[in-house]
């Protein structure tokens, strides 16, 4: 191994509309970011599709920029993604299908005749999300439903994320975290659930080996190391699921603590001990750090009001203007707590209101923090308390927006990384070289 001062790790985010990349020191520091966009199709109505070899060559793109950037050697990399995308490969890996990503709706227009037995609350049991309609599940039954040629062809059933290890590696892996949101696991016993491959008919045999978080997958292939310019020492860790590596890269641990990701939809991570709890709660599950005993990762969100706050900041706030963003804040700065009295509820349908822009953009911000803690107050009928919390995401960089958060909710409120995600992996990443550094030279930390 190389010296600690020259030890690089590099953590990846792969999000729904975008691949995020940092380059971390031995401290965790980081050292550069670098970013390349997502092309989502939509080859029919409802239907969202990526090419798969695009999103390849765009990983191998982050990974470039980000090698470029360290005078030292790279020697891990990890992966966190918002995962929840289906790919059918042959046995050489070579994709059958474009991913279907996660949004993809063909199955809740057309419900395949498989899953109609199921319901979400006992997928939710066995899996820990209880989707039955959409996500890799509902993908896979509908492909055999529709395409039943292709489907009974493939060599492997798989997502993006272990198909990226795959190409990679040449191994087939996912870590349990990731494997949520494939759906064909058994959550609490991590390994594959018989009942559902019976049910679709896929061989285990043609499904990745399913894994911890920070497993070592493997060296990169020859390939790999001409598309990455990573050298052949670059060890490839498995990740984790995006919100649960965004947890760890700022503290979010324990109970009582809480993670702010806000963007799209503002989707809160907490931390709880009980698996059975969280899912009575009616929250997505995580495993988190319970394989070591630790807490599960409970997820909830409040759904969709992203493109809402982002109608009002074009069209009233700050239309035809550069600087929308920091008009957006300043705005808000300037007006009074209850904006005037005026309110403004983002599940509704966006309107032109006459109010001065202060007022708007005020309302605007606390409607997100009511509906934030509508959700927390909820939780607590199911004994989820929070005493400090941490936000990520575009509003995190709000001068303002964070300390409506916390006056509304009653929570401290912290500003986090807006590359968290992409943090959090190369974390993991660095825990898991640390590890394997640690059985190779057992004496190494003993003075």
């Amino acid at each position: 191994m190389t010296s600690d001062d020259t030890c690089y790790r590099i953590g990846l985010d792969l999000g729904t509309s975008a691949i995020k990349g940092v380059l971390i020191d031995s401290d965790g520091r980081v050292l550069a970011e670098a970013v390349a966009g997502t092309s989502l199709l939509r080859p029919h109505d409802g239907w969202v599709e990526v090419d798969p070899q695009q999103h390849y060559q765009n990983v191998c793109q982050v990974i470039r920029e980000l090698t470029t950037a360290a005078d030292g050697e790279i020697l891990a990399l990890a992966m966190a993604a918002a995962s929840g995308n289906t790919l059918l490969t042959d046995a050489e890996g070579v994709p059958l299908t474009r991913i279907i990503n996660w949004m993809d709706g063909r199955a809740e227009q057309q419900p395949p005749a498989v899953l109609s037995r199921l319901t979400p609350d006992e997928v939710a049991q066995i899996t820990g999300w209880p989707c039955v309609s959409s996500f890799p599940l509902a993908h896979l039954a509908w492909l055999r439903e529709h395409a039943p040629d292709l489907f009974n062809s493939a060599g492997h059933y798989a997502m993006d994320t272990d198909w990226l290890l795959y190409r990679l590696t040449g191994r087939w892996m996912m870590d349990h975290s990731t494997a949520t949101t494939f759906h064909l696991q058994q959550q609490t016993s991590g390994c594959y659930h018989e009942p559902l491959l019976r049910m679709l008919e896929i061989p285990q045999k043609k499904l990745s080996d399913l894994v911890p978080s920070g497993t070592l997958v493997g060296l990169l292939t020859a390939g790999a190391i001409r598309d990455t310019g990573l050298s052949a020492r670059t060890m490839v860790m498995t990740g984790c699921f995006d919100h649960a590596a965004a947890a760890r890269s700022v503290g979010v641990l324990t109970p009582g603590q809480l993670m702010l990701s806000c963007g799209t939809s503002w989707v809160g991570f907490a931390p709880l001990m009980d698996r059975q709890v969280i899912l009575a709660a009616g929250l997505l599950c995580d495993p988190f750090l319970s394989a070591a005993g630790g807490p599960w990762g409970g997820i909830f969100s409040v759904p969709a009001i992203g493109p809402t706050i982002d109608w009002y900041v074009d069209n009233v706030i700050a239309p035809g203007e550069k600087d929308r963003l920091r008009i957006f804040n300043e705005s808000a700065a300037e007006a009074s707590p209850g904006a005037g009295g005026l309110e403004i509820d983002l599940r509704e349908p966006p309107r032109k209101i006459e109010a001065s822009r202060g007022q708007v953009s005020r309302a605007v911000m606390e409607s997100a923090a009511r509906l934030l803690n509508h959700k927390i107050q909820e939780l607590q009928a199911y004994g989820f308390r929070y005493d400090w919390a941490v936000m990520v995401g575009g509003p995190s960089k709000s001068p303002i927006w964070p300390t409506i958060v916390a006056d509304i909710t009653g929570i401290a409120v912290e500003v986090g990384s807006h590359s968290a995600g992409a943090h959090g992996a190369a974390l993991l990443a660095g825990e898991a070289l640390g590890t394997i550094e640690n059985e190779q030279h057992p004496t190494r930390n003993i003075e």
